[in-house]
């Protein structure tokens, strides 16, 4: 007998005691009739049976793939907000001393001495042009020392190529 037929005999033993409170042998002497009824609802259960384990382990991926899924949404949505939280920080812009103010400020004075240089002088400066030079000169290297030290750089590399 195939494994298939012993499932089927013992299913069909099952529901005539169920049943009829008799074992299938006894029922097939007694009532060959309902004896087959059993044999037959056994034949039509079994593979409903059978099949029921892998629906319930379907059902039960099923069930974790969106229980899954819905976490991986809340983590994603989660990780989304401190992204952009950061994104925001990072875009603002920090300037608490109004360093970058005064660092426009000295890199402007410094491109005014190149103006000068280049024989611009002041409005309403003494003719002597070697005294407002010198004046000039002083002030650059003063601002070139602050610049340098605000970008963190020490000041003896802080004087560019070319100005001296």
């Amino acid at each position: 007998m195939s494994p298939r037929d012993e499932r089927l005999a013992a299913l069909a033993d099952l529901l005539s005691r169920e049943y009829d409170y008799r074992g299938i042998d006894e029922l097939e002497a007694e009532d060959p009739e309902r004896a087959q009824e059993h044999r037959d609802a056994a034949t039509a259960l079994l593979p409903w049976i059978e099949e029921r384990p892998r629906e319930e382990r379907r059902e039960a991926f099923g069930r974790g793939f969106e229980k899954g899924r819905e976490r991986q949404e809340v983590r994603t949505a989660a990780d989304v907000r401190r992204l952009e939280a950061e994104v925001a920080e990072l875009r603002q812009d920090r300037d608490p001393d109004g360093l970058r103010a005064r660092i426009r400020d000295l890199e402007h004075a410094l491109q005014g001495w190149d103006r000068f240089m280049t024989g611009r002088i002041r409005l309403g400066a003494p003719e002597d042009w070697q005294a407002q030079a010198a004046e000039y000169l002083a002030q650059l290297t003063a601002v070139q020392r602050e610049l340098a030290e605000l970008k963190g750089v020490q000041p003896s590399n802080a004087i560019r190529p070319g100005s001296t």
